[in-house]
């Protein structure tokens, strides 16, 4: 599992401030190309977030909760048909 922006929060929250996205990567203490990957689908291989991107978001939006930025997603579906293959569970 890894750690992904809910979607579309962080455009919310720049269109909240009517930044760019140089004008919110500076806000956040961040590049724009940082700021670009954390904004993709995680499904795109470009997708990228590092914990210091998230500590960062964190700071700069005491009033939101990890929960109301971010989200757990599974990486890969096959991790889990794989386990439950060999423990003899069903899948669905």
């Amino acid at each position: 599992m890894r750690i992904v922006p809910k979607p579309g929060e962080l455009e919310k929250l720049q269109k909240e401030r009517e930044m760019t996205d140089q004008e919110f990567a500076d806000f956040i203490g961040t590049s724009r190309s940082s700021l670009w990957r954390a904004k993709l689908p995680p499904e795109d291989n470009r997708f990228s977030m590092g914990q210091d991107v998230m500590a960062k978001i964190l700071k700069k939006f005491p009033a939101k909760s990890f929960e109301d930025l971010f989200f757990l997603d599974q990486l890969s579906h096959e991790c889990y048909i794989d386990e439950a293959a060999s423990t003899n569970t069903d899948v669905v």
